[in-house]
């Protein structure tokens, strides 16, 4: 509830503040602060998320946007920003399939419409570029390849 969402960010508040112990900050209280104070999270965002994260530990810096146009309920588009040693010596096509596989249900299926990938980074290149553009606007379809 309320209370609990308080809680988590006075929390996660304290560890990006260095006021918590150690198990408590950087990425994972910042992610756990992005989660708390964003106007909507689902489910599917939260399993990117944690998917991402585990993925690509330890992370640097994970930024998940729910990009979908309409209803943000709907959770059919996502823009990522990922930051991460185990990007190094990696080709970005090759950063970009690690991230695709990442996201992908077991099946190999993506899940739902859009995954657009805005940056896939070591912390040494977000350090000299932390710039993510902007997303392109969705030209349609069901996510097979079909108009809708």
């Amino acid at each position: 509830g309320p209370a609990a969402s308080l809680a988590l960010m006075l929390a996660c508040l304290g560890a990006s503040l260095g006021l918590a112990p150690a198990h408590l900050r950087g990425p994972a209280a910042r992610l756990a602060l992005g989660r708390a104070t964003r106007a909507f999270s689902g489910p599917r965002q939260a399993v990117i998320e944690e998917r991402l994260a585990s993925a690509f530990a330890p992370l640097h810096h994970l930024a998940v946007e729910n990009t979908s146009h309409g209803r943000k309920e709907d959770e059919s588009h996502f823009k990522v920003v990922v930051v991460s040693e185990a990007f190094e010596g990696k080709r970005l096509v090759g950063r970009h399939r690690a991230v695709n596989a990442a996201v992908c249900e077991p099946d190999g299926s993506l899940g739902f419409h859009s995954l657009e990938i805005g940056a896939a980074k070591t912390p040494a290149e977000w350090e000299l570029d932390s710039a993510v553009h902007p997303s392109p606007k969705c030209a349609g379809g069901d996510g097979r390849g079909m108009s809708r």
